[in-house]
């Protein structure tokens, strides 16, 4: 039969034990590395672009004749249709003008019928009679300039419009060509698109797969756009090319001229697809027998593997990739000497302590 050692030796033995001065070793902790991902060469086929709704056109309105503005219904945001008043001068004076040329003309067809008889009766030279013809036509342009004038002292809407500005307040005296009303025309509303240098041969119609619209105000709701035309002058000061585009005719009422749209443009991939992916230059070892290898991360199990790699030279700071890794993978981009096979490693990041800091 054993005899188990009573409980108060047990605890002497474990007390001398605790102070013999032997400490067991924590476990190594995870090497710090810097990590990146595989970017693939692929062209890009979904572009976002910031744009702007612009009316189809905007004409300020302005008299070819100078007076006193009399009338001036309109308010801003109204909606008018063509022939509609827009504005009307004081006609007083206009009115008067046309009187007068009248007047003028109906005296000058009666000197003409005179000279006309008296030059048949051999009375009136040839050069009287010319002299009153003369006249009689003078007369007659100024009662159509008068007429003319008087008609030009009323404004109507060219097209069903958008009054977007009042330029001046009514009874203002206005002079020849000064806008008095900006209107719009909103029939067809359409998204000014600002497109870089490198997107103008890929921004026709021809290779546009989609081109979609959306408003911050209409959350969920997108609009397919119909290209319209790329001007071909670039902006001076943001050196891109303006694409037009229009919205389609069953648009929301309160998507108005001036706002902000994001735009997405879905363009057809040209050329044969690549495979192509780049990894940062300090990413890449050298083998002894000249062959080159990443080491990859596993997120699952938090360790590396070496991987190797197919190059096809250098582009910038970055190595083409041919075989071997994909786009998305993670590998480690500092910190890879002394990594082994299966070593478990910390990604290093701002939101992870350093080495030295607490943790």
């Amino acid at each position: 039969m054993i005899r188990l050692a009573p409980l108060p030796v047990l605890a002497a033995v474990l007390a001398l034990a605790a102070c013999s001065g032997e400490t067991v070793a924590p476990p190594p902790q995870p090497r710090l590395v810097q990590l990146g991902e595989v970017q693939s060469n692929a062209p890009e086929t979904r572009h976002e672009f910031v744009g702007r709704v612009e009316a189809r056109l905007s004409v300020d309105m302005a008299f070819q004749v100078g007076g006193q503005l009399a009338e001036l219904p309109l308010t801003e945001g109204q909606r008018i249709a063509e022939g509609d008043l827009v504005a009307r001068l004081d006609l007083e004076d206009f009115e008067l003008a046309r009187q007068e040329a009248r007047v003028q003309l109906q005296q000058a067809r009666t000197d003409l019928e005179r000279q006309r008889t008296l030059h048949e009766r051999g009375i009136a030279s040839q050069a009287a009679l010319d002299s009153a013809q003369t006249q009689y036509d003078l007369r007659l342009v100024a009662l159509e300039n008068a007429q003319r004038n008087l008609q030009y002292a009323t404004l109507t809407a060219p097209f069903d419009g958008l009054v977007s500005r009042r330029l001046v307040d009514n009874f203002t005296i206005v002079s020849p060509g000064q806008p008095i009303v900006r209107i719009q025309d909103v029939g067809e509303l359409r998204v000014s698109i600002p497109v870089s240098e490198d997107m103008v041969a890929t921004f026709d119609q021809n290779n546009l797969v989609a081109l979609e619209a959306a408003f911050s105000f209409l959350p969920g709701q997108t609009f397919s756009l119909i290209p319209r035309e790329l001007v071909s002058e670039p902006d001076d000061t943001s050196n891109t090319y303006r694409a037009i585009a229009a919205l389609p005719d069953d648009i929301p009422a309160n998507i108005l001229p001036g706002m902000t749209a994001t735009v997405w443009a879905e363009v057809e991939r040209n050329g044969p697809v690549t495979t192509d992916v780049t990894v940062p230059l300090a990413a890449v070892s050298e083998r002894p027998d000249g062959s080159n290898s990443v080491w990859v991360y596993d997120a699952d199990t938090g360790t590396v593997s070496p991987r190797m790699v197919e190059t096809a030279g250098l582009r910038g700071n970055s190595v083409i990739v041919t075989d071997g890794v994909q786009a998305g993978d993670l590998i480690v981009t500092a910190g890879v000497s002394a990594l082994h096979d299966g070593m478990e490693v910390r990604p290093l990041d701002d939101t992870q302590p350093r080495f030295g800091t607490a943790q």
